[in-house]
């Protein structure tokens, strides 16, 4: 014959008995004490903090005959001696309609709700009927919307009490109408006289360290808690000791993740590996014991950052875990719970490589860097005089031997980015780009009527020229080579970050540590860029050729008109026919 489980047998019969929600109980006793019980409420929190249990509580209070209007005696609390109370205490109450928000979310059964609460409650004129909406996050849009207006002008005889665990998923229009309550998670305090006191009353007999291994396991839910120990009593009896209880838990126990911690925190290697060995070889619940050990160094964290005040520990205790950390530096605590919490043990449950590795990153921790001299500041260049408004000069490209051999690409180091560029090329004259750059051709003087008689190389980069509007006055730079450069960069990260550069931007400004990139009327690679994930690799990038913070701001720049004079058939003509050009007027 089936039997009444425990949680449901001791559920609280008054608000006095609801653990861990004072505040909230005091103010739905004072409500009811004074008939001042809104016409809705909501009543969020985690799971098994009591929320059902305080809605019909609050059901079975108001419609208490102590607390009917005219009685003098009320307290707030429900009698449980009236016709009205034993009704709501065997379940068989009419004025209380429990629905669950996850089966019944459709907007037919909220049509079907209003139409019913129209009717008078079965109590009697005094009565109230007390609509308990549990998970009503799970409700449809239409559903919301069809409850809106009968939510905020209910007939008098009715309240509804609706009862979430994710109270974010709920509309604002129906959380405004509503006398929200927030449930918190159960004190561990609490849980543990709970647990003691349902025990005494059912004569199990388990110490109180075993209370609080099970309130801890519960992490605030008062249901779980008291499921923990009804399932450790159906294994080892009313009389189990705190071994037993450890092992009805499937907790692996404190002895060989303690031992673990410590190993990990004194650079222990080989012991460590040898304690995660003999837990694997037992068979125990690695992710278990993941946990544990993750618990105790948070312990030894607490107890070495001095806040370990309200704490539970015996003085045993805490002087144990004092001389575990006496010589231990706050780093390497740091660095071993990131490690084990980072632990990824999903994918293979059975597999203690991800613990062995974490080990191994505490136990090895780098070396610390030497201090290291700062180099001395480069001396400063002289401001040139100020030149003509002509746009600067730009180096020629030098035209590589046609018996050299195409280099193998490779990354450029960062150290063998010029010195110029780092610094930024701010007032630089075109002689001194050229030698930063390392060419040896001559600088092509400002562009004239007479048109050049040197063939450009096929498939060579040509600079672009200087997107109008921008020049070294307002903080522009011209810099033919950077693209490129970063271009080499960033085809080593990836060929998508090269492509997005490929032919669609030039530098517009470098001021402030702020590139300014101008794409030719292309909003797809200009988008490409601004993605933060690849702007972010950019800007790295970026730092690593200038020498200092980048931020890269992407523009809208019309395409530079290409001289006519480069075009290979115009030079053709020149070099082979003897013509001549005139003028050249570009659209």
């Amino acid at each position: 014959m089936p039997t009444e489980v425990l949680y449901r047998k001791w559920r609280p019969q008054r608000f006095a008995d609801v653990s861990g929600q004072e505040l909230l109980t005091r103010t739905l006793v004072n409500a009811v004490k004074s008939r001042k019980v809104s016409h809705a409420y909501l009543f969020s929190g985690p799971r098994g903090t009591g929320k059902t249990t305080t809605a019909r509580l609050l059901a079975r209070a108001i419609n208490c005959e102590r607390n009917a209007p005219g009685a003098k005696d009320s307290d707030g609390e429900p009698c449980g001696e009236c016709a009205s109370c034993r009704s709501f205490g065997t379940g068989s109450a009419l004025d209380l309609i429990e629905m669950d928000g996850a089966s019944n979310r459709g907007i037919d059964e909220i049509r079907r709700l209003r139409e019913q609460s129209n009717y008078m409650a079965m109590g009697g004129a005094e009565a109230h009927k007390v609509y308990l909406i549990d998970e009503v996050h799970m409700l449809t849009e239409a559903a919301f919307n069809a409850l809106l207006k009968t939510l905020e002008e209910p007939p008098p005889h009715v309240v509804f009490i609706l009862a979430t665990t994710d109270a974010h998923k709920m509309p604002p229009t129906i959380v405004s109408r509503c006398q929200r309550h927030e449930f918190k998670r159960i004190p561990l305090a609490a849980m543990v006289d709970r647990l003691a006191h349902i025990a005494t009353e059912e004569g199990i007999t388990v110490p109180r360290e075993g209370f609080e291994l099970i309130a801890r396991e519960a992490t605030g839910s008062m249901r779980d808690a008291i499921n923990l120990l009804e399932q450790v009593c159906d294994s080892f009896g009313k009389d189990a000791s705190l071994e037993a209880v450890r092992e009805g838990l499937g907790l692996v126990g404190d002895e060989r993740a303690a031992k673990l911690a410590e190993q990990a925190l004194h650079g222990d290697l080989a012991a460590g590996l040898a304690t995660i060995g003999s837990v694997r070889d037992d068979g125990l619940d690695l992710r278990q014991f993941q946990k544990e050990v993750i618990a105790r160094l948070r312990e030894l964290l607490l107890v070495q950052s001095g806040a370990d005040g309200g704490s539970a520990w015996t003085p045993q205790q805490v002087d144990e875990m004092r001389a575990a950390i006496d010589s231990v530096p706050p780093i390497t605590l740091i660095r071993a719970l990131r490690a084990f919490g980072l632990a990824d043990l999903r994918a293979d449950p059975l597999s203690p490589l991800p613990l062995e590795l974490a080990l191994a990153e505490t136990t090895m921790a780098p070396a610390q860097p030497a201090a290291t001299t700062a180099p001395a500041p480069a001396p400063t260049r002289p401001a040139p005089s100020p030149r003509a408004s002509a746009p600067p000069p730009r180096p020629a490209p030098a035209r590589p031997s046609p018996s050299a051999e195409r280099p193998a690409p490779s990354r450029p180091p960062a150290e063998r980015v010029p010195e110029g560029l780092r610094r930024g090329l701010h007032n630089v004259s075109a002689e001194e780009i050229a030698s930063m750059l390392g060419s040896n051709a001559p600088v092509i003087p400002p562009a004239s009527d007479e048109p050049t008689d040197v063939p450009p190389v096929p498939g060579e980069h040509h600079a672009v020229e200087p997107l109008p509007g921008v020049g070294a006055a307002n903080g522009g730079a011209h810099m033919p080579d950077f693209i490129p450069q970063l271009r080499a960069l960033a085809r080593v990260r990836s060929v998508k970050l090269d492509a997005l550069l490929n032919g669609s931007c030039d530098v517009v400004s470098w001021q402030d540590g702020v590139l300014t990139l101008g794409f030719y009327e292309d909003k797809f690679h200009k988008k490409g860029v601004e993605d933060s994930q690849n702007r972010r690799v950019y800007e790295e990038l970026a730092a690593q050729i200038l020498g200092g913070p980048v931020s890269i701001r992407c523009i809208i720049a019309p395409r530079p008109a290409k001289a006519l004079s480069r075009s290979p058939l115009v030079q053709h003509a020149v070099q082979n026919h003897g013509a001549k050009i005139v003028s050249e007027d570009q659209e």
